[in-house]
């Protein structure tokens, strides 16, 4: 997780820095028409930051070192959420925009002028965490990933407010699991002392709806 963030910011840092050394210079449409060619941003991909809330309770389990009685303790249904994200705008233009020339070493303006629409997207997200599992086992495809989908809104040429509708996975003790609420759990003949969340027998993934707010930074 930490390999992950380091990772990401590390990317937002590169794209920041790239930026203000190369640069971009807003132009106006007469200027952008009068040299022609003008390329639409479509198709954007980004780093995606936010709150998220999950739409059920969420409970941790332990055993109580004191009687090695089961303990439930709701968990916080909100988290903070890195995530990577894929944009398509819609109504493309309604809301007008503003146009741009990339800027050289020099500081002069080159290339042609293109064109970033300013409005609402389509906006789907994956969460960094289960896509690096994804990636490091058996292959990306028919893998379980969390994420969703929403609508998005552009500010300028590099910066998105998204609400997204989401289904995220959270380690949760299986129901049977729940009734021994203050009572011994007791498997073959003898209590257990510690609950190992990665413990199958107790724990399971559960995938839950949850509803996010997010600030959207693009890197192309």
């Amino acid at each position: 997780m930490k390999k992950l963030l380091f990772l990401a910011a590390m990317t937002l840092m590169y794209s920041y820095c790239n930026s203000q050394i190369e640069g971009t210079k807003e132009i106006t449409k007469s200027e952008a028409d009068q040299m022609g060619n003008i390329k639409t941003k479509g198709i954007k991909f980004g780093i995606s930051m936010g709150f998220n809330r999950a739409h059920k309770t969420l409970y941790e389990a332990r055993i109580s070192p004191i009687d090695t009685t089961l303990v439930l303790e709701r968990s916080a249904n909100i988290s903070f959420l890195l995530s990577t994200s894929v944009s398509f705008p819609i109504l493309n233009g309604w809301f007008g925009g503003s146009y741009y020339r990339k800027l050289g070493a020099d500081g002069t303006p080159t290339g042609n002028p293109y064109f970033v629409p300013r409005g609402l997207n389509i906006v789907a997200t994956i969460n960094l965490v289960t896509f690096n599992s994804a990636l490091g086992g058996s292959g990306l495809f028919n893998q379980k990933l969390d994420g969703g989908l929403g609508i998005g809104y552009t500010f300028g040429e590099n910066v998105q407010m998204a609400v997204t509708y989401e289904m995220l996975s959270f380690r949760q003790p299986r129901e049977y699991l729940k009734q021994f609420e203050g009572k011994s759990v007791i498997v073959n003949g003898s209590n257990i002392t510690n609950l190992p969340i990665d413990d199958n027998n107790f724990f399971t993934d559960t995938y839950i709806p949850s509803l996010s707010l997010k600030v959207i930074y693009t890197l192309n």
